[in-house]
């Protein structure tokens, strides 16, 4: 009886720190998510500002500099925004009668991990675009902005869209920027969110030696989400079809052209590296595919909507030099140099 007395105590006593434990946990996270999107970070609060609209935006006329990488492998530039806070070294003015702007958005992947402004693709393809045609002066407007998915899209046409773009283009990351939708949800901090990010959390910092050599970032993060969460994937999907359709009918009444572009990680273009993940990461083929799968799924509704829209993926897929960056996986200067001439090659522009 006394054992048992014990026993039950214990019990009750380790019930309890778990709780205080899981509470503390709960808590914490949300403050994370209230601390992002209030954007008061130390990495935040010098690049970013708040904006009600398209939630945040770039600050204007600023130079933030930037040193990392590997030792076969490393990177120095420099963050430089124009006067409305696009990756651009020109200043954005009245539209002249002769000029055709293209605005683009996307996550950091378009915003760039680049030295210079003039390496994003966007430029590329601007540059290519004047060379062929004296009459007409093509401007490509750099909107991609770091953690951006599709309620972000949607916001930065409807504000920038004094600007009376021609073109607007989204560069959807196929690799997080589903994921990504849940937490830009007013439902943010509901107890099934924080939960399901408190495991992604956890799940990442239990991992076998070998995983741990790889950033768990652009695309890896995803696919970990959705195998633990694989309900949530048409879920994901509803909300950015949503945004997209809301895009599109604001595009048609400005008459704007939309045109969505799928930007693909590392794991779907790298024979090689998808199968170290794969190992490292003790994940199967199907789960490796998810975000493969997504993106066909998201490119069978584009074409259902007649919305114009360009899978990247063998563009990146057939190089022949490498397209991404060690360190962190985004895009490389040679992946925004080869999108921008695909684009040039590709999207047929009709003054």
């Amino acid at each position: 009886m006394k054992f048992l007395r014990l026993l039950g105590i214990n019990s009750l006593v380790l019930l309890f720190l778990l709780t205080i434990v899981g509470a503390v946990a709960y808590y914490s996270q949300i403050r994370r998510i209230d601390t992002f999107f209030k954007l008061t970070g130390e990495s935040h609060v010098a690049y970013l500002q708040y904006d009600s609209t398209a939630m945040f935006v770039h600050k204007p006329n600023i130079k933030v500099y930037e040193n990392w990488g590997k030792p076969n492998q490393k990177f120095n530039g420099e963050r430089r925004t124009n006067n409305l806070g696009f990756r651009e070294d020109q200043d954005i003015l009245e539209k002249k009668e002769s000029e055709y702007r293209i605005l683009v958005t996307g996550d950091s992947h378009t915003d760039g991990a680049l030295r210079y402004n003039n390496q994003s693709f966007i430029n590329v393809w601007e540059t290519h675009l004047n060379q062929l045609d004296s009459t007409t002066v093509y401007n490509g407007i750099n909107g991609g902005t770091a953690y951006y998915t599709f309620r972000n899209y949607l916001g930065f046409i409807q504000k920038y869209s004094y600007l009376k773009p021609d073109i607007y283009l989204i560069n959807i990351f196929t690799g997080n920027d589903f994921r990504e939708t849940f937490l830009y949800e007013d439902s943010r901090t509901s107890f099934s969110t924080i939960y399901k990010n408190l495991n992604l959390r956890v799940k990442k910092r239990i991992v076998t030696f070998g995983a741990k050599k790889f950033p768990i970032t652009q695309g890896i993060d995803q696919t970990l989400y959705f195998k633990s969460f694989p309900d949530d994937k048409e879920k994901a999907l509803a909300i950015a079809q949503k945004y997209l359709l809301a895009i599109k009918q604001f595009c048609e009444k400005e008459n704007i052209k939309l045109i969505v572009t799928l930007l693909p990680s590392k794991t779907e273009t790298n024979a090689n590296f998808k199968e170290e993940i794969k190992s490292n990461y003790n994940i199967s083929e199907k789960d490796i595919n998810t975000n493969l799968q997504l993106t066909n799924s998201l490119i069978g509704w584009l074409n259902t909507e007649a919305i114009e829209n360009y899978n990247l993926t063998p563009v990146l897929e057939q190089a022949t030099e490498k397209v991404f960056w060690d360190h962190d996986l985004h895009i490389n200067d040679n992946g925004h140099r080869l999108i921008g001439e695909y684009l040039f090659n590709t999207i047929k522009i009709e003054n």
